[in-house]
């Protein structure tokens, strides 16, 4: 069932809500917060909806954590109400708060009366032996954003799936893995995955076969890969040796005047 839609004057747009439940984790708040930047509002990552839907990043909450554990799947009841709009929630929250079971969870719920994506990002137990636990929520969080808006879509929540989060079972695992520099990005990262290491943050490739309930868990061909866009206008020690030819030329005419 298609839960969003677009018309023909316009493109809906999705607000990406971080949600942190209140614990150690809280502490990467602010690291995940440039990441989630970097990777909505500078990569290529929202042409992966070719059209389909325009995303923007609201600024993440903090809410209190739960006097007893709540399951993943009870979650839309804590969530802030709707601002009216379509959400996808990216709720960061840990065990024994939050009983998740896999390392993400993703779904469409109800928030306010209205369709929201959820997308849940568990922060502990750690999912890859590496001990960074910000190298699972970067990539957690990619995953469940894309495969829950998907969702939202009407589309199988699967391209994040197989051969696209390191399968074990599936060829070129660790191929997946690929990283994003922006401005306060790690120089690298260790993937957990056969002692490989990405530069900057650790995202993953998405598999638009995906797409279809029956690829669900499969090998598929993971064809869309996340990367910073490229610049606009170059950079300025670029302008600055245009400017350098031009200023040069330009002396060069005045005296031969």
């Amino acid at each position: 069932m298609l839960l969003l839609s677009s018309c023909a004057s316009s493109t809906p747009t999705v607000l990406v809500r971080p949600i942190w439940i209140d614990g150690p984790a809280v502490e990467d708040r602010v690291e995940i917060d440039e990441f989630l930047d970097c990777l909505v509002n500078s990569s290529t990552l929202p042409q992966w909806w070719e059209g389909e839907v325009r995303i923007e990043l609201a600024a993440s909450q903090v809410i209190p954590a739960p006097p007893s554990t709540v399951d993943w799947s009870e979650l839309a009841d804590l969530l802030p109400q709707d601002r009216g709009g379509t959400s996808a929630f990216l709720v960061f929250g840990e065990q024994p708060h939050l009983r998740v079971g896999a390392c993400g969870r993703n779904d469409v719920v109800s928030v306010g009366g209205r369709p929201a994506a959820l997308g849940v990002v568990r922060t502990r137990p750690l999912c890859w032996p590496t001990g960074d636990r910000v190298r699972t929520e970067t990539q957690i969080a990619t995953h469940e954003l894309v495969e829950s808006v998907d969702a939202l879509l009407g589309h199988a929540p699967c391209a994040g799936g197989g051969a696209c989060r390191g399968r074990t079972v599936c060829p070129d695992r660790c191929d997946t893995f690929v990283g994003l520099q922006c401005a306060g990005a790690p120089e690298t990262t260790w993937t957990g995955c056969d002692g490989g290491a990405v530069e900057g943050w650790l995202t993953q490739s998405f598999g638009r076969q995906g797409r279809d309930q029956g690829a669900c868990e499969a090998c598929i061909d993971c064809d869309f890969v996340p990367r910073l866009r490229r610049s606009r206008w170059p950079r300025w020690p670029a302008w600055a040796a245009v400017l350098g030819l031009v200023a040069a030329g330009g002396a060069v005419w005045w005296r031969r005047d």
